[in-house]
């Protein structure tokens, strides 16, 4: 059906313009040269993309400039995307919102953000106006509508992470970055410019705006003010800021400005071949040393944190907490010190969303001013701020532990904690960008900090991403083995469990049954010791048997699954799980199939009993019923197979959507029923749909990108389709090769030999 995306659509960081933008209208018309569609007419030998990267230094003005256009002309576009382009993780989480406010996934759809950048990358490079429109709703020699769309990218200072997010196609792209290979990247010629500081004019009529000077002594005073801030808006506007709220003259703030000491470093600039690099006496600029003690202490909270998106509820409890001495800081302090530094162009806040953003350069001035001793004590605040705020994935630890706790435990799948992950991981992102730089942390903050660490990166897991997790895990794990604190062996234990688990996604076999020992080992440990058995390890003896069954070792799987479910009914409240539909596998290899089949019925009815049939409450109740299918398969029961998984297949397109790796493996399925069924047709585009989710990551999926394109293969090769046969028996044999080091051809390899490159619950 004909599905109508939400245009025209408006996605900036702010929800109103600069009220005090000046200058810049050359730039500006610039880029209205270059960027907007009516402008702009494709030659044969160009391509329909238009892009433009502004670059400079930080403070020259390229964000201010960027969000300026996108103000001006964005009736010019339908639609409007503002990406902040500093991390991959943001990248990310910006490509998702897209998708949602497109109306490209809705929210029960949108949960891997690597299939939704994905999605939106594909509609970028084919803007039309609806989606899966019919063939015959478009005229011939026509292409239907298309949508105008301009993507900015801010803050791209490593250039080159946007590779997996660049569209192809038309609409145009504007890039602020420090780095000015910028302009040439993924273009045959260099598209932008290097932006340099404003003009004399613009300069004085930035500042006349912003300090409402009006006669002719106070004019020349704004000259020099602006000859010695050198062009540079942000310190102009920051400038200003000062002598609004500290109701200075012009020619009062030059004389104390003048007689600083540290005045003759203000401003120096240098130039090398490839860079314009920016120094100044940053203290200076921002007189921080003017600040009111509870606005210095929230600037210097304030740059621990993510500077684009900070949400005031955080910020004002975190300040209640953090700067309270007895009664001293109240909620009135907070608004009092946030008034101040909103007065002094310190801080941005956008009313609408209650949330302030801060320029990165006045974060790395507030830092330098601050001592070891205070950055160590700040640090370990903020860390436990979000730490305390965070929803744990972890059950809760066996032993009691030492440090703080976090919000709640055990929420290991629940989508229902993803909105306050989400909006607390980018503190987590620029926690870890300051960690290294911070000597002497101790032990317990940096153990408390690994927690988080370890968290945040099974967040993303669960958000899609399969191999990178920004250095997170990588990070923990150095802390943990060099810590002797009390909690490090539970903290291990949890690492050690997400990387198996991620490893098992991956079908990384080999490292994911090396992960899973060791958690089982460090978990068994703790219980033995406490002499109590719980969640943990319950947990630890169901991965462990899943490496077992996928090892072969089914009698050792089916031990492992059966004491994690001995374990689990102990505690009371059981509901069947996922790990009922594994040990149903364990039976199903070794023939034990009355036994299999009592277990699995009783797991699915257990579970209707819970939640009600065909709950949406995860994936577990799909993977009881796609094993039922393979079961019924084995019984030769074939009508009942296939029924058990189409419910399969409902269910997991009702939980996790059409493009999660879940829907894959049972499309993957159902396409041998229909092959089976000659219903030819079906089973292509079960196929297809299947491929088109792999292909989204296909570094981690290669295994079963080979296994489904073996399967097509084999079917064109039973409808007589020899040229297409042999190009997808061919592909699918040159992955297996990669996978498995074995050389052979499609004549000697069965569909079983690619069934064992795959997870087990995929088959």
């Amino acid at each position: 059906m004909r599905k109508t995306l939400h245009l025209p659509c408006l996605l900036l960081d702010r929800h109103s313009s600069n009220a005090d933008f000046c200058g810049r209208e050359d730039i500006l018309e610039r880029l209205a040269t270059e960027l907007l569609p009516s402008n702009h007419i494709v030659t044969d030998s160009e391509t329909s993309l238009r892009q433009f990267a502004l670059c400079g230094f930080g403070g020259i003005g390229k964000t201010e400039l960027a969000r300026e256009f996108a103000w001006r002309y964005r009736e010019s576009f339908d639609a409007v995307f503002w990406v902040v382009a500093d991390e991959i993780a943001k990248l990310d989480n910006h490509f998702q919102q897209i998708s949602l406010a497109l109306g490209l996934e809705n929210s029960s759809e949108c949960k891997s953000q690597v299939v939704s950048r994905e999605v939106v990358k594909e509609w970028l490079s084919n803007p039309r106006e609806d989606i899966s429109a019919p063939d015959e709703f478009v005229q011939p020699g026509q292409t239907g509508p298309e949508a105008t769309w301009l993507l900015i990218f801010d803050n791209a200072d490593d250039p080159m992470i946007l590779a997996d997010y660049w569209p192809q196609g038309s609409g145009s792209i504007l890039i602020t970055s420090r780095d000015p290979m910028a302009k040439s990247m993924f273009t045959r010629r260099p598209l932008g410019l290097n932006l340099a500081p404003l003009s004399k004019q613009d300069s004085i009529t930035l500042f006349n705006h912003l300090t409402s000077v009006s006669n002719e002594p106070e004019g020349d005073a704004a000259r020099k003010i602006t000859d010695v801030l050198g062009g540079v808006s942000l310190a102009i506007s920051q400038m200003a800021g000062i002598i609004r709220r500290q109701e200075l003259t012009l020619s009062e703030f030059l004389e104390l400005y003048a007689n600083h000491e540290e005045h003759t470093s203000l401003y120096e600039t240098k130039f090398d071949t490839n860079l314009i690099t920016y120094r100044h006496s940053l203290s200076t600029v921002w007189a921080f040393e003017k600040l009111k003690p509870p606005a210095r202490q929230l600037l210097e909270l304030v740059s621990f944190l993510d500077p684009d998106l900070i949400g005031e509820d955080l910020l004002m409890a975190a300040s209640i907490e953090l700067f309270s001495d007895g009664m001293q800081f109240k909620k009135s302090n907070y608004i009092e010190a946030r008034s101040e530094l909103l007065h002094s162009s310190l801080l941005y806040r956008d009313e609408q969303m209650q949330q302030i953003s801060v320029h990165r350069l006045v974060q790395d001035a507030i830092l330098t001013t601050m001592d070891n001793e205070k950055k160590e004590l700040m640090f370990g605040q903020v860390a436990q701020i979000l730490w305390g705020d965070w929803p744990s994935a972890m059950p809760k630890p066996s032993k009691d532990p030492e440090l703080p706790k976090p919000k709640s435990t055990g929420g290991r799948l629940h989508v229902a904690r993803w909105p306050v992950c989400a909006s607390i991981y980018p503190h987590v992102l620029r926690m870890h960008q300051l960690w290294s730089s911070i000597p002497d942390l101790a032990e317990a903050t940096n153990l408390l900090f690994a927690k988080l660490l370890s968290e945040a990166a099974w967040y993303q897991k669960e958000r899609g991403r399969t191999k990178h997790f920004d250095g997170f895990f990588d990070t923990a794990l150095s802390i943990c083995e060099s810590s002797t604190h009390a909690d490090q062996q539970a903290l291990l234990a949890d690492i050690h469990f997400c990387l198996g688990a991620i490893a098992m996604d991956a079908s990384d076999f080999d490292a994911s049954r090396d992960h899973k020992e060791h958690s089982l080992d460090l978990v068994s440990k703790i219980c033995k010791e406490l002499g109590t058995e719980d969640e943990r390890l319950y947990l630890a003896y169901a991965e462990l048997g899943i490496s077992r069954i996928q090892d072969k070792r089914y009698e050792e799987g089916e031990a492992h699954l059966k004491e994690a479910l001995r374990i689990r009914k102990a505690l009371g409240n059981y509901i069947p799980r996922s790990g009922d539909a594994n040990l149903g596998w364990s039976l199903l290899a070794q023939g034990k199939l009355e036994e299999c089949n009592t277990l699995l019925l009783d797991s699915l009815a257990g579970r209707e009993k819970a939640l009600g049939k065909d709950d949406r409450e995860s994936v577990r109740t799909g993977l009881i019923l796609y094993a039922l299918g393979n079961l019924r398969a084995a019984q030769y029961e074939w009508d009942e197979s296939f029924q058990y998984h189409q419910r399969a297949m409902c269910h997991m397109l009702a939980t996790v959507g059409e493009k999660d790796f879940y829907t894959a493996n049972i499309s993957h399925k159902v396409a041998e029923h229909f092959i089976r069924l000659h219903r030819n047709e079906e089973a292509i585009a079960m196929i297809n749909g299947a491929l088109d989710i792999w292909s989204v990551d296909p570094a981690a999926h290669k295994n079963e990108i080979a296994r489904t394109t073996f399967l097509k293969g084999k079917l064109f090769e039973a409808t007589s389709k020899a040229q297409k046969a042999s190009i997808a028996l061919r592909v699918a044999c040159r992955l297996r090769k990669e996978i498995t080091k074995e050389d052979q051809d499609s004549k000697s390899l069965t569909m079983k030999d690619f069934d064992e490159i795959v997870a087990f619950w995929a088959r």
